[in-house]
């Protein structure tokens, strides 16, 4: 567990000395320097979680240790407890940072330790807030790399559908810069269908549910790109509906793949009406009214001479020589 470091700047030894003993009891790490300059030497020495000054003192008075520390570390709190000065000290002690400006003499010790819990709470609070912070703009930065650099565009719109960011790759998919977008409803980037389905999805996010669905878009030369949207809701603090961040997907290619595939499969049924069942077997055929005829009264307006094709004749008769009767037609 970390012990709370004190220092104690003072030139009067009684002080030093009561203050010492008093905040050692009460858990503190104390150190102690008889003037400004010295305190500083110890300051930058250690680590040092608070400090408390006089501000008449030699060789360096309490408001220049104090400009010193703030410049060096403006989160350390400092709290001064010094006879009655003028009112532009005690000004001049605030705006150097002191958390409090207690008056000599000093009668109860408990207060001092009050004030300087509270400076110490405010610090850590500070702390934890600056680590949070610099957590949040390291995550931040993580994904904004993330979506700058993926294929797919990504935007974020508002509880009304206003574009409040967008990657590279969905300015490139729809021919804008990222300036531009960032004054344009998705109304104005979308047809008057798509856009109703856009409001659709929209009341289904602000009950929290994430969702995909297909649209429309305009790019800035007035073509229509077909994309997926794969979309979740954001919230605000209090739990309220603020928009959205959607993945964005062109999907026009797939979408003339889809067409092209379907009318193949009309003009293959239309093919398959005109088809003629043959039978493997005895060569007959089925008939309109599905009932099977010989092909030669399927094909009534033909004539038809019978014979055998020379591979048949050789699959039938494999000992004859056929090449004789070619010999003799010679």
């Amino acid at each position: 567990m970390h012990q709370e470091t004190l220092l104690i700047i003072d030139d009067e030894f009684s002080i030093r000395e009561t203050f010492s003993f008093f905040f050692q009891d009460e858990g503190y790490k104390v150190f102690t320097a008889e003037n400004g300059k010295t305190g500083l030497k110890t300051f930058f020495r250690e680590k040092i979680d608070i400090v408390i000054t006089d501000l008449k003192m030699p060789e360096k008075n309490g408001i220049e240790v104090m400009n010193d520390i703030h410049t060096k570390s403006p989160d350390t709190p400092m709290i001064v407890v010094s006879g009655a000065g003028q009112q532009e000290d005690i000004i001049n002690a605030l705006r150097m940072g002191a958390r409090d400006y207690i008056t000599k003499p000093i009668e109860d010790l408990e207060m001092v330790n009050h004030v300087i819990r509270k400076a110490l709470e405010n610090k850590y609070l500070l702390e934890e807030n600056q680590r949070y912070r610099k957590q949040l703009e390291k995550n931040a930065a993580r994904y904004r790399t993330i979506t700058e650099n993926i294929a797919e565009g990504v935007f974020t719109v508002d509880a009304n559908e206003n574009l409040t960011f967008t990657n590279q790759a969905f300015c490139n998919m729809l021919g804008y810069s990222m300036e531009a977008l960032s004054t344009i409803n998705l109304q104005n980037l979308s047809t008057h269908d798509s856009f109703k389905t856009i409001e659709q999805q929209t009341l289904i996010r602000a009950t929290g549910i994430t969702s995909r669905y297909e649209i429309q878009m305009i790019t800035r030369g007035k073509t229509l790109v077909h994309v997926e949207l794969a979309c979740s809701p954001l919230f605000d603090d209090n739990n309220r509906y603020n928009g959205a961040i959607a993945v964005a997907r062109d999907i026009t290619k797939r979408i003339e793949l889809r067409k092209q595939y379907q009318k193949f499969i009309r003009e293959q049924k239309d093919k398959s009406r005109d088809m003629i069942a043959i039978c493997a077997s005895c060569k007959s055929i089925r008939g309109r009214d599905s009932h099977w005829v010989q092909v030669e009264d399927f094909f009534s307006d033909l004539v038809f001479s019978h014979g055998i094709c020379p591979d048949c004749c050789e699959k039938l008769y494999p000992d004859f020589d056929f090449s004789e009767l070619d010999e003799e037609k010679d």
